[in-house]
């Protein structure tokens, strides 16, 4: 866009793009149809006519103009030398000649002198669209030029142009720096004048060839006149060359010095079986040679050249500190980068790698281009610091002293526990004299500790006192070793440990075992010890004799073959049950090893041995508080007896008494009074069974030899009674006030037995009134194979009332009182026996007794059964003399 005053002010694309041209001509309107001519064809001209090459020269003085358009006949000067005075005041302004008639001499005259474009006015076609074009190629290629030559100075490298003629045309200003010339002295000038020790030598037949070919070439040569290696980059142009060149001198030292360097590693890498990288920091290009591969179990072709292999095959918990590492050395904080981490291999294992390297390029300012390194497995080597490591806190965490002593018995190595019974730092103590040595030293008859370092032997122990910061005289066991590595003597190793309480705690703990000792040896109870399988591992003495083993055969075997009740399953849950110190007591019958049992109480209790599971079982014989719970359950039995008899049988007595009584009283009639006395002899008769029945329940006294037939054969001497009235068997002849009949007794026993006499006799007498009372006339005594038999000929008893006879109060006469059998039963029940009731022969009732002793002929008297029982002793007649005393 066109001002006021024909300058341009704007701003944007169409400003940048807009063409401003002089038009200048002596014909009076030609420079102003040409400027309207040349507008109206593209909007982006600018066109300004002036008259006379004085008004152009003016013009181009005060404003800038992207071409001139001049016609050749002009008043002050000709076209020609209007151009010549243009490019001397005004440089390469583009400068078209618009000629109304032309000649080849004025376009010769015109080319020579630099125009850039010739149009003829008297051309046929439109010379004034000729004119557009010429005017938008010179402009466009003069813009173009500037902005290679803009381009040109901003390059890095330096760069010049040559003609055909070897002359140099242009210079940038670095190149000008480089050859320290001004570029206007050296514009013209052969380059091979320049640099005449280019002449002959293979950069020359480069550039040459470049000329002669028309292709790019790059080459490389030292120019000793600079003393500068230059890389040069030609490229063919329409006149000649163009040539870009860098000085590498720098850069070809550093590779020089990086070859050798790598010729140097290479020959270590050899040697020492490493991987080696060369990282292009900028590209992220990494090349690894064949160690550095087959380190991961790869080949070369098996892997890509970029930083991405080496960092994806990184552990992700060691890559943080592998960056960490390779930006404090890129930051210049390390001199070389070095840093331990794990790389999976192609197997899928993990390997220590230790990577070290080194930024060998950076750019001027300072930044990494290029970093060389190796890689070196160190697998193993980490497997030998875990392993050292794991050694020395395993040496560190032992309750013991542990210490490595040289040949002069100074500390050179101590653990954590040395210190602490030492009071002070474990490397503090490094120097130090060993007190135990000294110790060692002083006890004993020559230096054993010197012996040990000489040789003459390889280990020690024993046991002295040593004076430790917190206790003085304590008592340290100690073992002391040779130590020798690679056939040389390396010191002494030393293990002790402070056994001070340990020894009261074993002299206490002995005193303590030995009085446990015989406590379980010497206890009365039977002590066993099992495990939770029910294996017995420990029986005392008092066990082994209850049960007829020895301690070897009882030692192994199961419980449940000594406890009859108990099932396996059944033990091992009850044990399983059990908390710790619980105590359980259960009753059980236990098997002696003949096969015969016996009962126990057994309390067991789960305890711990040394940390296992054991059960401790404390067991007694209970055979006679059974029995005693036996004869107690007995005794209560009996009284429950006798409260009924008291409260049912003596009601009927007493009422009829009552009753006479009070008739007599009314009547005054004297036959009131015998029934009266009929009452009372009933009651009487009633309370003497009831005694009898008490009596035959209490313990037999000692046993005798008895003579059933001579014991039997006494009844009839007395006739079933005697003259004072007495019964000769310890009961009443009276019977209740009823006359009983006599009885023959028929004696067909001839053997003896083990008995109480006075016992037998009640036993006789209850069942001879027994028979004379039911009306039996005759009774039998005979023996059986085991024992006796009593049997009459009376009505018999009912097969179905046969369980039921021995009961109290069971009687089917009218005058009896229901208690004579069943004192029979206690009497057989105090020996030991067992009776029967079955038929006799003659119909009558026949009582068989088994279970009975016969006497040994070497053998005067035994004791009954259950005479360990404190019992009072039996009068000849059967009575207790308690019970006698209290009858008289």
């Amino acid at each position: 866009m066109e001002g006021p005053d024909g300058t341009d002010d704007g701003e944007g694309p169409r400003a940048a793009s807009l063409v401003r041209v002089l038009a200048v001509d002596d014909e009076s309107g030609f420079a102003d149809a040409a400027a309207s001519r040349l507008e109206a064809r593209d909007d982006r001209t600018e066109v300004v006519a002036v008259e006379g090459a004085e008004a152009a020269l003016d013009a181009l003085s005060s404003a800038s103009f992207d071409c001139v358009v001049s016609g050749y006949e002009l008043a002050e000067a000709d076209g020609v030398g209007l151009l010549e005075t243009v490019r001397d005041r005004h440089g390469d302004v583009p400068f078209v000649l618009f000629t109304g008639s032309g000649s080849e001499a004025v376009a010769s005259e015109a080319i020579s002198a630099g125009v850039d474009e010739y149009v003829r006015r008297d051309e046929p076609a439109d010379p004034y669209a000729q004119l557009a074009s010429a005017v938008e190629g010179v402009v466009s290629q003069a813009r173009g030029d500037r902005r290679l030559a803009a381009h040109l100075e901003r390059t890095t490298d330096a760069f010049c142009q040559v003609d055909s003629e070897w002359r140099l045309t242009y210079l940038n200003e670095r190149a000008a720096r480089f050859l320290e010339r001004d570029a206007e002295t050296v514009l013209g000038e052969r380059i091979w004048e320049l640099f005449p020790e280019v002449v002959g030598t293979e950069a020359e037949a480069a550039l040459r060839e470049v000329a002669e070919t028309g292709e790019a070439s790059r080459l490389e040569h030292h120019v000793d006149r600079l003393g500068a290696d230059l890389v040069v980059n030609a490229y063919p142009t329409a006149g000649g060359l163009a040539l870009y060149f860098r000085d590498v001198t720098e850069r070809r030292e550093r590779e020089r010095e990086l070859r050798e360097l790598s010729e140097r590693l290479q020959l270590a890498v050899e040697g020492a079986d490493v991987g080696v990288w060369d990282w292009n920091v900028r590209t992220d290009e990494v090349r690894f040679d064949d160690r550095w591969a087959a380190m991961l179990g790869h080949d070369t072709d098996e892997i890509d050249f970029d930083l991405s292999t080496w960092e994806d095959r990184v552990h992700p918990d060691d890559i943080g500190d592998a960056w960490d590492a390779i930006e404090a050395h890129f930051a210049g904080e390390t001199d070389l980068y070095q840093c331990d981490f794990r790389m999976r291999t192609k197997s899928g294992d993990w390997k220590w790698i230790r990577d070290r390297g080194r930024v060998v390029e950076r750019t001027d300012d300072g930044e990494p281009l290029r970093a060389v390194g190796i890689h070196i497995d160190v697998t193993e080597e980490k497997a030998r610091q875990r392993d050292l490591e794991r050694y020395r806190r395993i040496v560190d965490e032992l309750p013991e002293s542990v210490c490595i002593y040289d040949a002069d018995g100074r500390i050179a190595l101590a653990n954590d526990h040395t210190g602490d019974v030492l009071e002070a730092d474990p490397e503090a103590l490094v120097g130090r004299e060993s007190r135990l040595v000294d110790r060692i030293r002083a006890a004993g008859d020559g230096d054993r500790y010197d012996a040990l370092v000489d040789g003459d032997r390889k280990s020690m122990t024993g046991t002295v006192e040593v004076d430790l910061p917190r206790q003085s005289g304590a008592i340290v066991d100690y073992g002391l070793t040779r130590l020798v590595i690679d056939g040389e003597f390396d010191g002494v190793v030393g293990i002790s440990r402070d056994v001070t309480d340990e020894r009261r705690r074993q002299r206490r703990l002995e005193r303590t075992t030995a009085r446990l000792e015989a406590l379980f040896e010497r206890s009365p109870d039977m002590i066993d010890i099992h495990d939770e399988s029910g294996e017995i591992v420990d029986a005392n003495r008092a066990m082994t004799e209850a049960l007829s083993y020895d301690r070897e055969e009882l030692v192994g075997m199961d419980v449940w073959e000594v406890d009859a009740e108990l099932e396996p399953e059944e033990g091992v849950r009850l044990w399983e049950d059990l908390e710790m110190d619980e105590t359980v007591r259960l009753e059980t019958t236990f098997a002696r090893a003949d096969g015969s049992t016996f009962p126990a109480e057994v309390h067991v209790r789960r305890i711990d041995v040394q940390g296992e599971d054991r059960f401790l079982a404390s067991s007694r014989d209970i055979s006679e508080r059974r029995a005693y719970e036996r004869r107690i359950e007995r005794e209560n039995e009996r009284l429950d007896e006798f409260a009924s008899i008291v409260s049912h049988d003596l009601r009927n007595p007493l009422n009829v008494l009552s009753g006479y009584l009070r008739l007599a009283r009314e009547t005054g009639t004297d036959s009131y009074f015998d029934r009266c006395e009929r009452a009372l002899d009933e009651m009487e008769g009633l309370i003497e069974d009831v005694l009898a029945l008490a009596r035959q329940g209490e313990a037999v006294g000692s046993f005798e030899r008895v003579h059933l037939g001579e014991l039997a054969a006494r009844y009839g001497d007395d006739a079933f009674g005697s003259t004072d009235g007495e019964d000769p068997f310890g009961g009443d002849a009276g019977g209740g006030g009823a006359e009983t009949a006599p009885i023959e007794v028929a004696v067909e026993a001839d053997g003896e037995i083990c008995a109480d006499p006075g016992r037998v006799r009640q036993l006789f007498g209850n069942l001879f009134r027994n028979a004379a009372e039911h009306g039996g006339e005759r009774v039998v005594v005979g023996d059986l194979s085991d024992g006796f038999y009593v049997a009459d000929d009376g009505p018999g008893i009912d097969p179905d009332e046969r369980d039921t006879v021995f009961e109290s109060g069971y009687t089917t006469s009218e005058t009896g009182t229901g208690f004579g059998l069943a004192i029979v039963q206690r009497i057989v029940e105090a020996h030991g026996w067992a009776v029967e009731v079955t038929a006799g022969e003659r119909g009558g009732a026949r009582f068989e007794f088994t279970g009975v002793d016969r006497p040994e002929s070497s053998a005067e008297e035994t004791e009954p059964p259950g005479a360990e029982e404190t019992e009072p002793p039996a009068d000849a007649s059967g009575r207790s003399a308690e019970e006698a005393g209290s009858q008289d």
